[in-house]
């Protein structure tokens, strides 16, 4: 809901408080009758004050679960460790087949996972 004590809602709000009283009434926070007074006053409510009412005797909606990781960041890190490395390798023993220990790190990558979830799928031997 908007910041401001006496703004106007938006529709956006609105159904937001909709979904919330939904998920009150499921959860069996909320009576049929209670749920169906309720929903009527967030349709006809104009500023926050009046959807804040609504929802002062109810607990607040948990948050949303956050996103799972991104593997690209995982590989892009992995990507950047192994150039530093074969860079490294090669300058100190001063041939460039060390290099080559990049292109396989980073065509073997994105096989890992794979190979990762094939080793630990339920009901192989």
């Amino acid at each position: 809901m908007s910041e401001l004590p006496g703004a106007r809602i938006t529709v956006g709000e609105r159904e937001r408080a909709m979904r919330e009283l939904a998920e009150h009434l499921g959860a069996g926070r909320l009576t049929l009758t209670d749920y169906e007074e309720r929903a009527a006053a967030a349709t006809a409510a104009i500023t926050t004050p009046e959807l804040a009412r609504l929802f002062a005797d109810l607990p607040a909606a948990p948050a949303p679960p956050a996103p799972p990781p991104d593997p690209a960041a995982g590989f892009a890190i992995m990507a950047g460790c192994a150039a530093a490395f074969a860079l490294i390798l090669a300058l100190a023993f001063g041939g460039w087949l060390w290099l080559m220990l990049l292109v396989v790190v980073l065509v073997s990558a994105p096989l890992v996972p794979t190979a990762l979830r094939r080793r630990r799928a339920p009901g192989r031997a």
